[in-house]
């Protein structure tokens, strides 16, 4: 959108002026536009790759437990625990 005041037309140098600038307003507003656009895109390219990488990272087996065992060394202090709590329970 490129407009040049003809001579002929007999537009006056103010109102030139004025659509000049308004021209000037609205290509500067246009051009933002596209970079908000461009960038809304490449956020949401991004946040898209971003959770196709989660999707990957997580294990294909569902069964899987939801807590992993413990250590056998551990397993075992926590099962003298559990004996010493039982038998302070009892009357």
């Amino acid at each position: 959108m490129a407009w040049a005041p003809c001579p002929v037309d007999g537009t006056d140098p103010a109102r030139a002026e004025a659509i000049t600038q308004a021209q000037t307003r609205l290509r500067t507003a246009w051009a933002a536009r596209s970079r908000y656009r461009q960038r809304q895109a490449r956020l949401e390219r991004r946040a898209a790759e971003r959770e196709a990488r989660r999707i990957a990272a997580m294990p294909a087996d569902p069964v899987a437990p939801a807590r992993p065992a413990l250590p056998a060394a551990a397993a075992a202090i926590l099962e003298r625990a559990r004996a010493r709590a039982a038998e302070r329970s009892k009357p």
